[in-house]
C-alpha cells in the first residue's frame, strides 16, 4: 500500500490512495461512501459521497501533484448536475461539495481556484512514525490538519 521513494513516503498507487480514503471517509470527513469510479458522460469521478445533510461530494484524488484538478472536477460538477445520480439519497437543493485530495497543488490550480470559485479542502502528507505510518489531511485554507 505504501512504499518509501527518495526518503519519503508514498502510496504504492492512486488506487492504494482511493482504497484508504474510501475507507476512512467517515471517520476523516464525516462523509458517507457512495460509489467509486463513477461514469459520467465519459468521464470517471474518484468518489461519490454525501454529507450528514445529503449533500453531494465529489471528491478527486491524485497520488502526486496535478495541474488539471480544478478542470476535472469541474467537469464532473457540470455533468453530474446534468445526471443527478443516486437522487433517493442526495439533495440536489443543496450545492454540491467539490474535495481534492492530492500531496501538494500545481500553481495552475491555485490560478484555477481563484477563477473557478472552487475550495480545494484537502491536501495530504504521510508522517511516518515508528512502526505506523499516519495520513496527514490539512485543510488549505484554514490550515487545519487531522491525522488518522
Amino acid at each position: 500500500m505504501l512504499k518509501k521513494v527518495d526518503g519519503n513516503w508514498h502510496f504504492a498507487s492512486e488506487n492504494n490512495l482511493e482504497d484508504f480514503a474510501w475507507s476512512k471517509l467517515n471517520n476523516l470527513f464525516g462523509l458517507s461512501p457512495l460509489k467509486r469510479q463513477y461514469r459520467v458522460y465519459g468521464d470517471v469521478c474518484d468518489i461519490l459521497a454525501r454529507d450528514e445533510n445529503s449533500r453531494l461530494v465529489i471528491i478527486e484524488l491524485k497520488n502526486a501533484e496535478d495541474r488539471y484538478i480544478v478542470q476535472q472536477l469541474t467537469r464532473y460538477y457540470h455533468s453530474v448536475l446534468e445526471e443527478k445520480p443516486l437522487q433517493p439519497h442526495i439533495n440536489y437543493q443543496l450545492p454540491i461539495r467539490l474535495l481534492a485530495i492530492a500531496p501538494s497543488f500545481h500553481r495552475h490550480n491555485w490560478i484555477n481556484r481563484k477563477y473557478y470559485k472552487l475550495k480545494l479542502d484537502i491536501s495530504f502528507t504521510l508522517n511516518p512514525q515508528q512502526h505506523h505510518i499516519y495520513i496527514q489531511l490539512t485543510d488549505l485554507d484554514t490550515k487545519k490538519a487531522t491525522t488518522e
